[in-house]
């Protein structure tokens, strides 16, 4: 597949710099790379949704919760702090 592309001036450079280093061997390769990394992090995106949402079922399915007093969860990891120093 050909595809034409419209590059910034400064991602131009960029992907000049990246065939000239060797790191790439064609600026088709560079935007090949970086669609990858695109795809990879939507990817992770969608899994860490679905892995969120699940934790959330399990929390909620395993009916051992009940409301957070931060005042007590504070007083308590101080008096576990202070009882190790």
């Amino acid at each position: 597949m050909t595809v034409t592309v419209s590059l910034s001036a400064e991602l131009e450079d960029f992907v000049e710099k990246k065939v000239a280093s060797g790191e790439f061997a064609s600026p088709g390769d560079v935007l090949a790379a970086a669609l990858t990394l695109l795809q990879e992090r939507d990817n992770l995106d969608a899994f860490s949704t679905e892995a969120l949402k699940l934790a959330w079922t399990e929390g909620v399915t395993s009916g051992d919760f009940r409301p957070l007093d931060l005042t007590a969860l504070k007083a308590e990891a101080r008096r576990q702090y202070q009882s190790k120093g």
